[in-house]
């Protein structure tokens, strides 16, 4: 092509716009020629431009010409959209029905606000709320309870105060029947609840109380002469068989008590016909005057009765005899002897020194203050404590049906579960029973423990296999700092995408070294308050939380647990 003027160029690119002729090759003679006038033009157009933005400026006469196509990475040339580095495409994030196979790679971005308030979403930032009794009545979960796992020192303790204030403040009841470290002891005082502690010289436990249960039974007594009077017959014939219930129930719940504390101090189980005595014996004691349901009986008075034999007991026990009758019961009676000063210490003499009210805003059996080298001791004690929450859940139930009270619904946590299940051999027994039924009773369920090992430490295979069930049975698992082999056998029962996986693990990192405590501001761990909570087990996306202590729990100091290093940390600063 000869040398072209820029009229002849003009009018190719107007053929080019308008599509009659195709564009040259950008390496051809001419193409580059084209190319070239092309760039030229536009330079020239845009400082056009320019002058007619100034103001009193003479707007020259151009004719006007659209700017070339654009090349790979938008318009090259001065003042152009050309971009030397293409962005990445923008990402979004879906369900998991309309994005199936993208759910791999996100974490879930719900944040509910049901429930007692926590903190905020990790990634988002919005407002997120939940304890189980709530998500259970939208029905977001199928089962009041939930499964926290965490290393220590990340929060768990915390996260579920927070979740029982939101209880007390919707009218439920917590008990945590076995305080092992006294972190809840603070909470329930600031809440205006009932604190019972056990130990040495501080206070004693009945084991022939009849708790929370034997007291509902002069309440049916008076309604049901009342009932009477007044000619309803229905109404008294339910309230009868409710009578039965009760006091079958008080008196199984003691004789299950006695029977188990001889055998954790016999290390031994008790002989069947044993615990034959002591149920006729109890029986028997009952129909003696000085001894009823406001006035229960102790374990001395218990050993005294054994000690006489009555007919009844003795027709019972095959002696024909007093020599074969203290033969028989000597063995029972030294063990009995054994509770009222022995490992357990005074604990098991004399009545009940705090009972427990079922009208409380939260229960609290602190047990912090028994030795923790001392098995026997704190197995009594932790067994002792549950059953008599236990009797005051039923006995709570009890009232409401007979209508002598509201519907009341509880909240039992277990924290430090690992020391819980292993404190007596019947209490993985109890807990899983609980797991299966705490919707009939009415009572969400918190486990709390640090990592599956935890579950896996127990004495017996049999516990090992029903502690390793109740996260497969809590409503909710919600994960705290985990290291990788924990989210291993984590990801057998539950499905971890790689982004939570990798969220979790690496909350389970600690704080940076050159970060030191005495440098002003404290360390903190980057996984501390943060939980991932999974409420359903088939894949579904979890929520990322972060826990967020209000004004009134820093000032109170209501999750402080390294209080005894207050003095070291300030020395520190120092």
């Amino acid at each position: 092509m000869a040398q072209a003027s820029y009229p002849d160029f003009e009018a190719l690119h107007d053929q080019i716009i308008a599509g009659d002729i195709p564009a040259p090759r950008r390496f051809s003679r001419q193409g580059w020629r084209y190319y070239r006038w092309l760039r030229t033009y536009q330079r020239h157009a845009h400082q056009v431009e320019r002058l007619l933005q100034q103001p009193g400026a003479d707007a020259p006469v151009v004719k006007e010409k659209p700017f070339g196509l654009p090349q790979a990475r938008g318009f090259s040339g001065r003042w152009s959209g050309h971009a030397a580095v293409v962005s990445g495409p923008q990402e979004w994030q879906t369900t998991t029905n309309l994005g199936a196979g993208f759910n791999p790679n996100v974490v879930g971005a719900p944040a509910p606000a049901i429930g007692a308030p926590l903190g905020e979403h990790v990634i988002t930032g919005a407002e997120i709320c939940c304890d189980p009794l709530s998500w259970f009545r939208e029905g977001i979960i199928a089962n009041p309870s939930c499964f926290v796992l965490s290393l220590p020192g990340l929060g768990k303790s915390t996260l579920i105060r927070k979740m029982l204030m939101g209880d007390v403040a919707q009218g439920h009841i917590p008990i945590i029947a076995g305080d092992i470290k006294g972190e809840y002891v603070g909470f329930v005082h600031q809440v205006g609840g009932q604190v019972i502690t056990i130990g040495h010289g501080m206070g004693t436990l009945n084991p022939l109380d009849v708790g929370a249960l034997g007291r509902v039974i002069p309440q049916l007594e008076a309604k049901i002469t009342a009932c009477t009077k007044a000619g309803d017959t229905g109404t008294v014939e339910m309230l009868q068989k409710m009578l039965r219930r009760a006091r079958e129930q008080v008196h199984g719940r003691q004789v299950t008590m006695v029977s188990t504390l001889v055998g954790l101090g016999r290390s031994d189980h008790i002989h069947d016909y044993e615990a034959m005595l002591i149920s006729v014996a109890l029986r028997e004691m009952y129909d003696l005057a000085a001894i009823d349901w406001d006035h229960p009986p102790i374990l001395e008075d218990l050993i005294d009765h054994l000690a006489q034999g009555s007919a009844q007991l003795r027709k019972k026990g095959c002696c024909r005899t007093k020599t074969e009758w203290y033969e028989l019961t000597d063995p029972l009676i030294r063990s009995l002897n054994a509770l009222l000063d022995g490992p357990t210490g005074q604990i098991f003499a004399g009545e009940t020194s705090t009972p427990i009210h079922v009208d409380s805003t939260a229960v609290c059996i602190d047990v912090s203050s028994i030795d923790r080298g001392d098995e026997s001791m704190k197995a009594a004690v932790m067994m002792a404590a549950w059953a008599s929450a236990f009797g005051a859940i039923e006995a709570a139930h009890m009232l409401a049906d007979a209508g002598l009270g509201p519907q009341r619904y509880f909240s039992a946590t277990l924290d430090e579960m690992w020391q819980v299940l292993s404190a007596a051999p019947g209490m993985v027994s109890h807990v899983d029973a609980l797991t299966r039924l705490n919707r009939t009773d009415a009572t969400v369920l918190n486990m709390i423990t640090h990592t599956f090992k935890d579950l896996e430490a127990l004495p017996t295979e049999e516990d090992r296999k029903t502690a390793m069930g109740f996260i497969e049975r809590a409503g909710m698992v919600i994960c705290g700092g985990l290291p990788n082999s924990e989210l291993d056998i984590l990801s057998s029962r539950l499905e971890f995408s790689p982004a939570e996986g990798a969220m979790v693990t690496s909350w389970s990192k600690g704080a940076h070294p050159r970060r030191a405590r005495t440098r002003g501001a404290r360390a903190t761990p980057p996984g501390r308050g943060r939980f991932m909570i999974k409420p359903s087990k088939d894949g579904s996306p979890g929520i990322p939380l972060h826990t967020i202590l209000t004004p009134t729990e820093i000032e109170f100091q209501l999750h402080n647990t390294n209080v005894r290093f207050d003095d070291f940390f300030k020395a520190g600063d120092v």
